[in-house]
């Protein structure tokens, strides 16, 4: 763990604080991870029904946040804007679990006589996997598999680490955070 990662979780430790990205999203009222796989089923020869695969799907996390801060419309329209944009954000919770590479996909929004100064949301989070295509040729010998033709392209897909520009918008996030956090303490 880096200076700074341990020095912002110091910061955080003790205020509760969440953050999608930079936006505070400090009364979190609940949070649920869905972990999610597709099952495939298909009928076999006396109709009986057999699962023969399963693929893991992006995780989904649905919060409910009780913003009552001073900032409550500035952090509306800000969440409003990234749901738009479809940016990448990371949703860092309760200085507990930090989830990266998500996207807004939902916001619903609650307002009640009873919260004058303020709004209730009901954020859903989605994880993006972020992949890479890449080329490369396949030497075949055509004797044993019985085709004839040339070399054959395989397109694959590879996870792929983080570009220099996604890791200093991380680490311009976490700067921002680690700034309010200080800001706060003293």
């Amino acid at each position: 763990m880096s200076f700074l990662n341990m020095l912002k979780d110091y910061l955080l430790q003790d205020k509760g604080n969440s953050f999608i990205n930079d936006i505070p999203v400090n009364v979190i009222s609940e949070k649920s991870r869905s972990l999610p796989v597709s099952v495939t089923s298909k009928r076999v020869e006396n109709g009986f029904n057999i699962t023969d695969t399963t693929r893991k799907e992006q995780q989904i996390i649905n919060i409910t946040v009780v913003d009552n801060s001073s900032q409550y419309l500035i952090n509306r329209e800000n969440l409003e804007k990234l749901l738009e944009k479809g940016e990448l954000v990371t949703f860092y919770f309760n200085h507990r679990d930090v989830y990266e590479n998500m996207v807004i996909e939902n916001i619903e929004e609650i307002e009640s006589k009873d919260q004058k100064n303020g709004f209730t949301f009901y954020i859903t989070l989605r994880q993006v996997l972020v992949v890479e295509l890449s080329e490369s040729d396949v030497k075949v010998d055509y004797k044993k598999t019985g085709s004839s033709g040339g070399a054959k392209t395989r397109n694959t897909a590879k996870i792929k680490s983080p570009t220099t520009a996604e890791v200093k918008k991380v680490n311009e996030v976490d700067s921002t955070i680690l700034n309010r956090a200080s800001d706060s303490i003293f």
